[in-house]
């Protein structure tokens, strides 16, 4: 059977792109386009980007949003963004996108110049401890005053707290972008009938599905952008965290040594793509039975023809318990003292427009932060519901936002597909990866 490839070079490359913005980068545009954010960004011109994804407003006073849905889901921000400004507001919404590679390239030199700060940015949740603790993000107290019902009890608390320091609000969340795994139903049904009947897929099963799908030239679970991500979930599951402590990476541990390894032990056995292919083209193809992704893909899975799919949750080593990494999209204020009351009453005005209207962004692949849509219909039957579908669901998710996620992130990047492809040593390359992280950290402190 033949496969489209990428080529090695190609995988390390995205994979390290996707994992140095902050490990769970995929919300604002496919894997593909997220993990090339740091050649487009030095490849061409952000201003110029960014002024072609403007969503123009009216003549007048404006509050400038940056954000990065650069993908399908920026079509449904903008749905928002103009919703909004129909309701004739005193200040418009000016809906600027950009790659985040290059937002995050510019927060730090417009805060310090204090020229050209937007009004509202989106950030990722695996950066906020780092811009709150080097003073960049301003303080959503005003905002939260202005807007009663964008309060902790109206959203997903464990998401909500995320961007909660010292007692006070910095960052008010969108939504959070859930990897998991997702499933062709077909090819279940022919190769693992039952094996989802606990909505849990364990690496056992994982391993007696291979001889008889690699058989057929089917492909059992693709080592994919998110395969990281499903390391850290089993490495939670015995005990293991990414950071000993907030400043103390944990990269060369016992247990995400046998995450890795584990994993290492599916591709040596043949259950995985070969090294280089596209993998969610793969799943898309109906090649291959399993595939980790973010809940964010759930509109370009919908789109394709004939593929029946649905997701579950992140690899396990057995079903006492399990895990779910998740990125988080949250809106924030970058630290400006020339931002008037006015432009903050309008800010706040649109968060609780944006809250209230939830099942919009729902419509994007996303889990809405925002509790307004769980009672709808229409998001009940998305299958990114799925993760909030029960409190043991909604218990089994978690983030990787310590303050220094993106350096350990980074580390693991340079060697994690290496590693599972056997052109580095296991203990060697996690080794290398805890030094890297750590001298990075050291730096940056």
């Amino acid at each position: 059977m033949m496969r489209k490839k990428i080529g090695k070079a190609g995988l390390s490359l995205c994979m390290a792109a996707m994992l140095a913005a902050g490990a769970l980068t995929g919300c604002g545009g496919s894997a593909e386009e997220e993990a090339q954010t740091p050649e487009n960004a030095a490849a061409e011109d952000m201003t110029e980007g960014a002024a072609e994804d403007v969503t123009e407003a009216a003549s007048g006073d404006e509050i400038e949003f940056w954000n990065f849905f650069t993908g399908p889901d920026g079509d449904n921000m903008k749905v928002l963004v103009d919703g909004f400004n129909a309701t004739n507001p005193a200040y418009r919404i000016k809906n600027v996108t950009m790659a985040s590679g290059d937002l995050y390239t510019k927060i730090p030199t417009v805060v310090n110049s204090g020229e050209g700060i937007p009004d509202l940015t989106i950030v990722d949740v695996a950066r906020i401890p780092m811009f709150y603790e080097q003073g960049l993000l301003e303080s959503m107290a005003s905002v939260m005053g202005n807007a009663p019902e964008v309060k902790k009890e109206n959203y997903n608390a464990l998401v909500w707290d995320t961007g909660t320091f010292d007692g006070e609000q910095y960052a008010v969340p969108l939504d959070m972008g859930v990897i998991g795994v997702a499933y062709n139903k077909d090819l279940v049904e022919q190769y693992a009938p039952g094996v989802l009947d606990d909505n849990l897929i364990t690496i056992d099963e994982i391993k007696e599905i291979i001889p008889k799908a690699s058989a057929d030239g089917i492909v059992t679970i693709p080592v994919s952008f998110f395969g990281y991500e499903q390391a850290l979930a089993l490495a939670k599951q015995e005990g293991g965290d990414l950071f000993k402590d907030e400043n103390t990476p944990n990269i060369n541990s016992p247990e995400f040594t046998k995450a890795v390894q584990t994993l290492k032990d599916i591709v040596d056995l043949g259950g995985c793509s070969e090294e280089g292919e596209e993998n969610l083209q793969l799943f898309m193809a109906g090649e291959a039975i399993f595939c980790p992704d973010g809940v964010w893909d759930a509109n370009a899975l919908n789109a394709i023809e004939g593929l029946n799919w649905g997701i579950t949750n992140s690899l396990c080593y057995n079903t006492d318990t399990f895990y779910n990494f998740s990125n988080s999209n949250q809106f924030v204020m970058l630290k400006n003292d020339k931002r008037s009351d006015e432009k903050e009453k309008v800010i706040a005005d649109f968060l609780e427009y944006v809250r209230v209207n939830a099942l919009e962004w729902a419509r994007s692949g996303q889990v809405p932060a925002s509790s307004a849509a769980d009672d709808e219909a229409e998001y009940a039957a998305m299958n990114q519901h799925f993760f909030v579908s029960a409190p043991e669901m909604e218990e089994s998710i978690r983030f990787n936002n310590y303050k220094y996620s993106g350096y350990a992130n980074d580390a693991i990047g340079k060697v994690f597909g290496d590693i599972l492809f056997g052109h580095t040593d296991l203990e060697e390359g996690l080794a290398q990866a805890q030094k890297q992280a750590e001298d990075n950290i050291a730096q940056n402190q």
